[in-house]
């Protein structure tokens, strides 16, 4: 009736059989209905494996992780379908549940983020320590897909003209997270020079008292007086709060 995509599928082959069919789901958000989107997408991949083309092939098992890439809170919702409806007891006995494998990468281990050998450790260890510190300070360990890990970095952490980040750190042979962040603050700090000399201050004052009342907000005193005294400091919050137009 429509069509359904998933975020990642990825099939397990040995030699050209298929072993399995793994889709990953990115939330950053934690989303209630997320059993009944899953079944979706894993009854589509299913049905694919009756269809007449496929239908004496060997049939394999369709498996769908759900990343959840928040840290700031937890996801609470359940990972059952049963806990979702409404099902009257005497109807129970013949309603099947289905169950969602959730990783909620932001709160694993530190030992278990370490054991990740790929550029994801970037990813899930930044999202740490926002979680526990609510600062990040950049791993220097050389990344190999310098385009998709900054893409990614860029819808987690609010990185503005990412375009640009990218073609400079290619420019300055910057590969590693570090280099990145620091990337991604010049370029904010150059931004808001650049919109005080073509635009006046009257925007660069507007976007200081945004900060301010979202700092209100939050009932943090240190951090508005650091943010009013600190250019640097000042820049990552506006970073980190999209206000950097």
């Amino acid at each position: 009736m429509h069509s359904q995509y998933r975020d990642v599928a990825k099939y397990w082959k040995n030699s050209q059989i298929n072993i399995a069919l793994f889709g990953l789901e990115n939330q950053t958000v934690p989303d209630k209905l997320m059993p009944m989107r899953v079944i979706g997408y894993d009854g589509a991949e299913y049905k694919k494996q009756v269809l007449e083309e496929n239908r004496y092939k060997k049939k394999y098992p369709v498996i769908t992780l759900v990343l959840y890439m928040g840290y700031e809170k937890n996801w609470k919702y359940s990972n059952s379908l049963l806990d979702l409806l409404e099902v009257d007891e005497n109807l129970k006995p013949y309603v099947s549940d289905y169950k969602i494998n959730i990783f909620e990468i932001a709160f694993l281990d530190r030992e278990k983020i370490n054991l990740f050998k790929s550029d994801f450790r970037m990813l899930a260890d930044y999202l740490y320590q926002m979680r526990t510190t609510d600062s990040y300070e950049g791993d220097e360990s050389d990344i190999k897909h310098v385009d998709e890990i900054l893409m990614l970095m860029s819808a987690m952490s609010g990185f503005k003209n990412v375009e640009n980040i990218i073609k400079v750190a290619h420019e300055r042979k910057v590969s590693n997270m570090k280099g990145f962040f620091e990337l991604a603050e010049e370029k904010g700090l150059e931004k808001g020079i650049e919109l005080g000399r073509t635009e006046g201050r009257e925007e660069g004052a507007d976007m200081v008292s945004e900060l301010n009342t979202i700092l209100a907000r939050e009932g943090n005193l240190e951090k508005i007086i650091k943010a009013n005294t600190d250019k640097v400091y000042r820049n990552e919050l506006l970073n980190k709060y999209r206000l950097l137009r």
